[in-house]
């Protein structure tokens, strides 16, 4: 029997990730819109990114759960890591250090650079997991 240990952690480990942050965000909802709009974001997307984010990463989580939809869950979750990672890479770049983050909860309290390590290992993790999904 193969041990199960390692796909479980990972699988609930991305699941309480995004299940967190979106709860945040929609708790919070008028300080989310807030610091969505202060992102260095076309106009044109901030509005619907602000809807987008938290319902994807329910959906995402969703899928995690469902076993036969696992792996179109992980992908996803995959892709929107790399995304929010790309992003805070971008916001180091152009040096805008004041925007704070619309991240919810305790990663709202991040600075950018431990936000750029918090979002790659999660990123690397959610890859690995989607990867090697097929071989557990």
């Amino acid at each position: 029997m193969k041990n199960q240990w390692i796909p479980f952690l990972c699988y609930n480990i991305l699941i309480f990730v995004l299940i967190y942050t979106a709860s945040s965000k929609l708790l919070n909802f008028p300080h989310y819109v807030n610091s969505m709009r202060s992102q260095p974001l076309p106009i044109l997307l901030r509005l619907p990114l602000t809807y987008l984010i938290p319902v994807l990463e329910v959906l995402f989580a969703y899928l995690i759960v469902v076993k036969e939809l696992r792996r179109i869950g992980l992908l996803g979750t995959s892709i929107l890591l790399l995304l929010f990672t790309v992003y805070v890479g971008y916001i180091m770049i152009i040096g805008y250090e004041a925007t704070t983050c619309p991240c919810g909860g305790l990663f709202s309290s991040l600075n950018w650079n431990q936000h750029l390590f918090v979002n790659s290992t999660l990123t690397t993790l959610s890859f690995f997991t989607y990867f090697y999904y097929k071989r557990w």
